[in-house]
């Protein structure tokens, strides 16, 4: 039997893994039953055995893959002759239950056929063995791919909320720079006034207001942590006019960046303050 951890401060709210690992049992092995505080997807590389869950059981064999979801009691058994072997890996994140939808997996139907590669997918998973976290992640993504064979981007590639989050993330990947929204709606392919309505209906704020709040945010940030100067600062999140920047900071929390970063006058703002729930 092997097992790996994935460890690392760089990790995704959207899905990453946690552990993955093999294992090849011996004839009657079982587990459980117990339950699982993440998603657990085991693949069957050879033999077969039975699956036990919500009350259900099922027959699994080489090809085949299941998943256990977080908080669901699960018992699974290595047939008496022909013990499986699997390789396994666990994961969580905020976009796994919308991901496995999109795979057939549901919290009725447990079981699905591999005929994408998903096998050989994982198996690049395991054979890596120990590794950093960045390498983890390059072969975790075609992973995914295999599971979603590139159904979540067809199901949701035009909808209002997929250009809103592509936006934001336009924003916050240029946010050293200067951005304008004809620029973002050029880099999504569609009409500036419809992003600009989608925009403002989804996240309450319009695409400029999210742009200049995302900047001050960061500047905020910076001032409090580094020793950077005001117009170092006001370079780093795209104004080159420090004037323009110091007039905005002031607008955006009513005190000058100077006043900021005054120890007394910091501690009372961040005890007073808020950040917008919106740049979220």
């Amino acid at each position: 039997m092997k097992l790996y951890y994935a460890k690392s401060p760089l990790i995704s709210s959207d899905i990453y893994p946690m552990q993955y690992g093999e294992q090849q049992c011996n004839n009657g092995y079982s587990f459980g039953p117990a339950v699982r505080n993440f998603y657990l997807i085991h693949y069957i590389y050879s033999g077969q055995g039975e699956l036990h869950i919500n009350e259900k059981a099922y027959k699994v064999h080489a090809g085949q893959f299941f998943l256990i979801y977080p908080k669901q009691t699960a018992y699974y058994k290595a047939d008496d002759n022909e013990p499986w072997l699997y390789r396994w890996i666990e994961f969580d994140g905020s976009f796994s239950e919308k991901i496995m939808t999109v795979t057939g997996f549901s919290h009725e139907n447990h079981v699905i056929n591999d005929d994408n590669g998903v096998g050989n997918a994982l198996k690049n998973i395991i054979d890596l063995g120990w590794s950093d976290f960045e390498t983890i992640m390059s072969h975790f993504w075609p992973f995914i791919a295999a599971l979603t064979k590139g159904k979540l981007l067809k199901k949701d590639e035009n909808t209002a909320e997929t250009y809103v989050s592509y936006a934001k993330n336009y924003i916050r990947s240029n946010v050293h720079k200067r951005i304008s929204v004809s620029e973002i709606a050029h880099f999504l392919n569609i009409d500036r006034s419809h992003l600009a309505r989608i925009f403002k209906s989804i996240c309450g704020i319009s695409t400029q207001q999210f742009i200049i709040s995302l900047k001050m945010e960061m500047a905020s940030q910076s001032l409090k942590k580094s020793s950077m100067t005001i117009k170092e600062v006001a370079n780093s999140v795209g104004y080159d006019n420090q004037m323009e920047f110091s007039k905005l900071f002031k607008k955006h929390f009513n005190m000058t960046p100077t006043q900021w970063r005054e120890q007394d006058i910091f501690q009372q703002s961040i005890n007073n303050y808020e950040p917008n729930p919106f740049l979220k």
